[in-house]
């Protein structure tokens, strides 16, 4: 029997599904937020690495104050030319000597780390090119120095979760990730791409904004057919998501063809020219924005993975609610909450709490201590969370 203070409670509301209106959103990984997320995650991630590599153990960051001031381009069809670059600055807390003496490349490892990312997710965006990134990170508190050497909570906090997602929430998710991750290879479009669902009854509606590639489309004739193909792609896509709702999809809904006003881009995303970013705007870990469940608005990307709760508790609410409707019978959705007290042990929290949906009927005694269980083994497995963050396992945003 567990000694840690663990609660669960039977769901007792309406179901997601029989609200009358749902909503939900996904930006892609080209939004400038999804970027700045993308960014902040990657800068503490090769931070750790740089630590463990040198020093032996993970030392005191959070990067997770990362802003995109966005640029200026002249883009028609068939041509675009950058006018101002894009601008990243990264702020944020870490250690910047070792406990030898030995000064950490902070900014170097930023900086680099920044780039990575941008190369490895965005096909048209040139870091070198189209961006000016800058390093303003600094020196962390010499408390919260100590919480992450004694590997106890860094703050007063909770994480929440839910699984498993909604139809529409399910719809939504996939659909951005089928257009970045398939489409993107089929017609000339970028990351940027966000995905807003709403269900009513069982009528969904997807709006989508999908950037295109100007140098890539020669005129508005060309502009009109190759977004109606992209509308049919992911119209005969999505429907495949939601077998039993009538599904809508609608494409740059603001587009005015006849006086010139269409989503053109040269990079592929929206921070070229008006649209800045931050962290922690963006998708929750469980990968949407999703209005009608509970969440916590911390930004997990970008802090450190090893005493932050506002990263390890949102991660662990995640993977111990999807552990729960995996491995427990009688349960058919989970909401995890976590609170944390700033000093006391990490696998200690003041509360874990599970709010679960029976399949059919009233939830077991029986049930409901297995549902404890998951949440007892995930607390006491706090070790195999860092190493899914450390190696990039868990995707944030």
């Amino acid at each position: 029997m567990s000694d840690r203070n663990i609660v669960v409670s039977e769901a007792l509301g309406q179901w997601i599904e029989d609200r009358p209106v749902e909503i939900v959103e996904r930006k892609g990984i080209g939004h400038p937020d999804s970027l700045c997320d993308g960014i902040a995650e990657r800068i503490s991630v090769e931070y750790t690495k740089w630590c463990l590599e040198n020093v032996g153990y993970a030392l005191h960051h959070n990067f997770d104050k990362v802003q995109l001031v966005a640029g200026d381009v002249d883009v028609t069809y068939g041509q675009a030319t950058l006018v101002k670059p894009i601008r990243i600055q990264i702020a944020g807390r870490g250690t910047p000597v070792t406990p030898d003496g030995r000064r950490i490349p902070m900014d170097a490892i930023a900086i680099n780390a920044a780039k990575a990312h941008i190369r490895e997710t965005m096909r048209y965006l040139d870091p070198d090119k189209h961006c000016v990134i800058d390093s303003y990170a600094g020196k962390g508190s010499s408390e919260l120095m100590h919480a992450v050497h004694e590997i106890t909570a860094n703050d007063t906090s909770f994480g929440a979760s839910h699984w498993p997602r909604s139809v529409l929430e399910n719809a939504v998710y996939e659909t951005c990730e089928h257009i970045t991750g398939v489409l993107i290879d089929q017609f000339p479009i970028g990351e940027d791409v966000k995905v807003m669902g709403m269900r009513q009854g069982r009528d969904i509606t997807l709006t989508c904004a999908i950037p295109f590639i100007a140098t890539r489309i020669s005129d508005a004739a060309e502009y009109v057919e190759v977004k109606g193909a992209v509308q049919a792609a992911i119209q005969a896509f999505a429907e495949t998501l939601a077998p039993e709702h009538s599904v809508r999809v609608e494409v740059n809904t603001a587009d005015d063809v006849e006086n010139g006003a269409v989503y053109l881009t040269l990079t592929g995303t929206s921070a070229e020219m008006g649209d800045d970013g931050a962290v922690g705007r963006g998708n929750r870990v469980n990968g949407v924005i999703a209005p009608f469940r509970a969440a916590s608005l911390e930004a997990a990307p970008g802090k450190n993975p090893i005493s932050h709760v506002g990263k390890l508790y949102n991660v662990l609410a995640l993977l111990a609610a999807q552990d729960i409707v995996e491995s427990v019978d009688e349960v058919g959705e989970a909401q995890v909450y976590i609170l944390s007290q700033i000093g006391k042990p990490l696998d200690r929290p003041l509360v874990a709490t599970a709010t679960v949906r029976s399949k059919n009927g009233a939830l077991s005694e029986a049930a409901k201590q297995a549902v404890i269980d998951v949440i007892d083994r995930r607390l006491a497995d706090i070790e195999g969370v860092r190493r899914k963050l450390a190696n990039m396992e868990v995707r944030l945003y």
